[in-house]
């Protein structure tokens, strides 16, 4: 485990502990620490998991790598509903930085690269993806090979120009050294760069709903969680600056909800996801009202828009 001595944003010695959760998406009962800096307001796991180790977390628990697989008989709904998320962040992309043939995106973080695929299909510009794995696309080269995909972290990256748009989809919550690598991604970038990134929203309700039950905390794989305060804090000591945070995601934010009660209740992540399905389903009826209220109060995820600071 890694104690961490300071605020890996500001650097500030001074953080209290802010709450514990056991292991979310993983069979065993450890409980882990989150604290939160005074002078930036970020809550960060402390100590962590050592970056060798993490791996140990990603087993067949981990939802997000069995994919729409784990759902049996209902995979192709839910490969249909991927479909539409990454319809709807591509979209998102294109009404912050219009996009064309000449323009490349580089998507950090991209695993399977579907979003990309998608982007590149719908505007013609060229993709660029990198991700600590290839597990995402390592079965599929042929459907990937107009894209430019390595494996890698930030300091690895390999771009021959560089890119018009950077997008981070759930990945900076993952990433152990966030002021290195977004200065790694100013010097990459241009003056008219977009940076347009996904996180949870730690000042939301499903976070105060659920507590320590919080998807959000997605224990011990997410090492920090962000407030639109460190947002700022984080992007004006990388090189960027903020120029619009919603309140909202590409994500629904009902998947937030709907994970951080299947934590509440213990359920076997392993699972075939079959039975649980109906229930989800349904589930999304009552929360629709909700929903329509997540451009004035945030109910679990972030968007944030930006762009680099002069040189």
């Amino acid at each position: 485990m890694q104690h961490l001595s300071a605020c890996p944003v500001c650097k500030s010695q001074t953080f209290t502990s802010f709450i514990k959760s056991k292991a979310q998406m993983h069979p065993s009962d450890e409980v882990f620490n989150f604290d939160q800096c005074s002078t930036c307001a970020l809550v960060f796991l402390n100590p962590r998991v050592s970056e060798s180790e993490l791996k140990e977390y990603y087993t067949d628990y981990y939802l997000p790598y069995r994919g729409p697989k784990a759902w049996g008989k209902y995979e192709k709904m839910v490969l249909k509903s991927q479909e539409k998320l990454d319809t709807r962040r591509a979209t998102m992309v294109n009404k912050f930085h219009k996009l064309s043939t000449e323009h490349i995106i580089l998507d950090v973080g991209c695993g399977n690269p579907t979003f990309l695929e998608q982007t590149v299909a719908l505007y013609g510009c060229k993709g660029n993806g990198i991700d600590f794995s290839n597990n995402g696309w390592k079965d599929e080269a042929a459907r990937f090979a107009n894209l430019k995909l390595q494996v890698g972290e930030v300091s690895d990256l390999e771009l021959s120009h560089s890119p018009d748009v950077i997008t981070m989809w759930h990945y900076l919550e993952h990433d152990y050294e966030p002021v290195a690598n977004l200065k790694i991604l100013r010097k990459l970038a241009k003056d008219s760069t977009t940076l347009i990134f996904e996180v949870p929203n730690f000042q939301s309700e499903s976070r105060e709903k659920y507590k320590e039950h919080w998807a959000g905390w997605h224990t011990p794989r997410h090492t920090s969680l962000f407030s639109a305060e460190a947002i700022h804090k984080l992007l004006n000591q990388s090189g960027w600056e903020v120029t619009k945070i919603l309140t909202y995601g590409t994500l629904d934010p009902y998947v937030l909800y709907w994970m951080s009660a299947m934590e509440q209740k213990g359920i076997a992540w392993d699972k075939n996801m079959e039975e649980e399905f109906f229930s989800y389903v349904t589930g999304m009826i009552p929360f629709t009202f909700k929903k329509w209220q997540q451009k004035s109060r945030s109910l679990g995820i972030m968007t944030v828009v930006a762009t680099p600071i002069s040189l």
